[in-house]
Protein backbone atom coordinates (compact mmCIF):
# COMPACT_ATOMS: atom_id res chain seq x y z
CA UNK A 1 0.00 0.00 0.00
CA UNK A 2 1.41 3.36 -1.03
CA UNK A 3 1.91 6.32 1.26
CA UNK A 4 0.07 9.58 0.72
CA UNK A 5 2.05 12.73 -0.02
CA UNK A 6 1.42 15.99 1.83
CA UNK A 7 3.15 19.32 1.21
CA UNK A 8 3.27 21.80 4.10
CA UNK A 9 2.51 25.42 3.30
CA UNK A 10 6.21 26.19 3.74
CA UNK A 11 7.12 23.55 1.13
CA UNK A 12 4.50 24.91 -1.30
CA UNK A 13 5.89 28.42 -0.85
CA UNK A 14 9.42 27.12 -1.44
CA UNK A 15 8.31 25.35 -4.61
CA UNK A 16 6.60 28.48 -5.94
CA UNK A 17 9.73 30.54 -5.24
CA UNK A 18 12.04 28.02 -6.94
CA UNK A 19 9.87 27.74 -10.04
CA UNK A 20 9.33 31.51 -10.10
CA UNK A 21 13.05 32.21 -10.12
CA UNK A 22 13.65 29.82 -12.99
CA UNK A 23 10.68 31.27 -14.89
CA UNK A 24 12.26 34.75 -14.75
CA UNK A 25 14.71 33.48 -17.38
CA UNK A 26 12.82 30.65 -19.09
CA UNK A 27 9.18 29.64 -18.60
CA UNK A 28 9.59 26.30 -20.37
CA UNK A 29 12.65 25.36 -18.31
CA UNK A 30 10.72 26.24 -15.15
CA UNK A 31 7.85 23.96 -16.17
CA UNK A 32 10.21 21.10 -17.06
CA UNK A 33 12.16 21.41 -13.82
CA UNK A 34 9.00 21.72 -11.73
CA UNK A 35 7.47 18.62 -13.32
CA UNK A 36 10.68 16.62 -12.91
CA UNK A 37 10.99 17.67 -9.26
CA UNK A 38 7.39 16.71 -8.50
CA UNK A 39 7.77 13.37 -10.30
CA UNK A 40 10.86 12.63 -8.20
CA UNK A 41 9.10 13.59 -4.96
CA UNK A 42 6.12 11.44 -5.98
CA UNK A 43 8.40 8.37 -5.82
CA UNK A 44 8.36 8.82 -2.04
CA UNK A 45 4.79 7.48 -2.03
CA UNK A 46 6.20 4.09 -3.01
CA UNK A 47 9.70 4.37 -1.59
CA UNK A 48 9.54 6.65 1.46
CA UNK A 49 13.01 5.69 2.66
CA UNK A 50 14.81 6.48 -0.58
CA UNK A 51 16.09 9.71 0.95
CA UNK A 52 18.67 9.73 3.70
CA UNK A 53 18.08 10.75 7.33
CA UNK A 54 19.71 13.99 8.31
CA UNK A 55 22.24 13.53 11.08
CA UNK A 56 20.87 15.73 13.80
CA UNK A 57 17.28 14.55 13.56
CA UNK A 58 16.78 11.09 12.19
CA UNK A 59 13.03 11.56 11.77
CA UNK A 60 13.69 14.10 9.01
CA UNK A 61 15.02 12.80 5.70
CA UNK A 62 16.40 14.58 2.67
CA UNK A 63 16.10 13.74 -0.99
CA UNK A 64 18.33 15.38 -3.58
CA UNK A 65 16.85 16.54 -6.85
CA UNK A 66 19.88 18.51 -7.94
CA UNK A 67 20.31 21.28 -6.98
CA UNK A 68 17.28 21.14 -4.66
CA UNK A 69 17.15 19.27 -1.35
CA UNK A 70 13.70 18.08 -0.37
CA UNK A 71 13.27 17.67 3.39
CA UNK A 72 10.49 15.37 4.55
CA UNK A 73 9.34 13.12 7.35
CA UNK A 74 7.59 9.79 7.27
CA UNK A 75 4.43 9.47 9.38
CA UNK A 76 4.10 5.69 9.69
CA UNK A 77 0.93 5.90 11.78
CA UNK A 78 -0.86 7.72 8.92
CA UNK A 79 1.07 6.18 5.98
CA UNK A 80 1.99 9.72 5.04
CA UNK A 81 5.09 11.40 3.64
CA UNK A 82 5.09 15.04 4.75
CA UNK A 83 7.24 17.34 2.62
CA UNK A 84 8.53 20.01 4.99
CA UNK A 85 10.86 22.22 3.00
CA UNK A 86 12.65 22.59 -0.33
CA UNK A 87 15.99 24.36 -0.42
CA UNK A 88 18.88 24.93 -2.81
CA UNK A 89 21.74 22.74 -1.64
CA UNK A 90 24.21 25.65 -1.64
CA UNK A 91 22.25 27.28 1.20
CA UNK A 92 22.66 26.42 4.86
CA UNK A 93 20.49 23.54 6.06
CA UNK A 94 17.19 24.59 7.65
CA UNK A 95 16.34 24.13 11.30
CA UNK A 96 13.46 21.86 12.17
Amino acid sequence: MDYRLFFTQRALNDLAEIIGRIAEDDDEAAARFGNALLDHVDLLTRFPRMGSPIRKRSRVHKLLHSPILVYYQIREDKRLVEVLHLRHRSRRPPRF
